[in-house]
């Protein structure tokens, strides 16, 4: 034998086995189904809230309206952040990944299907099958859907996001993280504040910001070490981010009352650190309370109805804006504001109960 010593052949890395949540769900985590429950809710908020503020000019009302808002705004990376924590840490089977695009497709046209039928309620003559799904394929038919649309488009790349992240170092999905939620974010702020663009063939070869938002929450549950340093960093950014909004929504008002939300955009860095920090703020405050096993149950539940509670908020919030009219007489309008809103997220949720109650539907929302 020679007297140098043989190698031995590098360590390949272990894939995870492939997931079959439909046969061994995980346990829910807590404080998890407490952010989908707080992003429920402030789903129901960005599209209700607005009013009081674009009705008035500065004042206490304005300014806190506006604060509202820009807490609100965060939901949607949220639950982006929620999706990359739960599922890019699995590998899912060719047919795990089918049913999840199938499931939420056959939800999208079904619960499109209300919306289309009420919109057209008093117009039947307009209805058509052929209309509808021109509709639904062109264009959403509530509000909100938008969302899902996204949110299909990430599970029909999932598997591959799945593999990336299980590829990926701790260093590799910083740099991925940086150059999509951060660069892309940010890139639009500077434009906004400096005027400067950067040319589109250079960011048009960048990954789009919502799949760094989805890797963020995948960093989050996978390398962050959590402190109680990192949770006052996190407490601190949080309220410098939304103050941040708020001054500069009010100084865009001064520049022009007309056209001063250039800061509302979900994918802009500002609202997505909010987002990222909401995440950090919840997962350290789940190490350091203890929650009932009762009690974490009820909120595993509740926050098991969430999704529901989306699919109805804006058929919830068309039917009861009367009474919210009427409640404005003789409430101050944002007392009137938050009562409507908690009213809606109560009527969704039973409805969203009443579904989750029945066999068949049960498995879909």
């Amino acid at each position: 034998m020679s007297a140098t010593a043989v190698k031995s052949a590098p360590k390949t890395k272990k894939q995870p086995k492939p997931s079959n949540a439909l046969k061994t769900p995980a346990p829910r985590k807590t404080y998890i189904e407490v952010m989908r429950i707080i992003a429920a809710f402030l789903v129901i908020v960005n599209h209700t809230n607005s009013d009081v503020f674009l009705k008035s000019t500065p004042s206490f009302t304005w300014f806190f309206s506006l604060t509202y808002f820009f807490i609100s705004k965060i939901a949607v990376p949220v639950f982006f952040m929620i999706m990359g924590g739960l599922l890019l840490q699995k590998i899912d089977t060719p047919k795990r990944s089918v049913q999840r695009v199938v499931r939420m497709v056959a939800v999208t046209i079904v619960f499109s299907l209300v919306y289309y039928i009420k919109a057209n309620w008093d117009y039947p003559e307009n209805m058509s099958v052929g209309e509808f799904f021109k509709k639904i394929f062109t264009f959403r038919t509530a509000n909100a859907y938008w969302y899902i649309y996204a949110y299909i488009g990430l599970l029909i790349l999932l598997p591959i996001l799945q593999r990336m992240a299980n590829a990926f170092s701790k260093r590799t999905t910083e740099y991925f993280i940086i150059l999509s939620m951060g660069v892309m974010g940010i890139i639009p702020l500077i434009t906004l504040f400096f005027d400067i663009t950067p040319h589109h063939y250079l960011t048009d070869m960048f990954f789009a910001p919502h799949l760094g938002i989805v890797f963020a929450g995948y960093y989050i549950e996978k390398y962050l070490k959590l402190s109680k340093k990192v949770f006052f960093i996190a407490c601190a950014t949080f309220v410098a981010l939304i103050s941040f909004q708020v001054v500069w929504s009010y100084i865009f008002y001064l520049e022009n009352p007309n056209d001063y939300l250039q800061l509302d955009n979900w994918q802009y860095l500002t609202i997505t650190a909010s987002a990222a920090c909401f995440y950090i703020i919840f997962k350290y405050l789940s190490t350091v309370i203890k929650t009932k096993e009762r009690t974490s149950k009820v909120l595993c539940y509740l926050g098991s109805l969430t999704f529901g509670i989306y699919l109805v908020s804006d058929l919830i919030i068309s039917l009861t804006r009367p009474m919210y009219n009427d409640l404005q007489l003789d409430t101050p309008i944002v007392l009137a504001t938050i009562l409507w809103e908690i009213i809606i997220f109560i009527l969704c949720g039973f409805i969203a109960a009443i579904l989750k109650s029945i066999p068949f539907v049960k498995k879909y929302i």
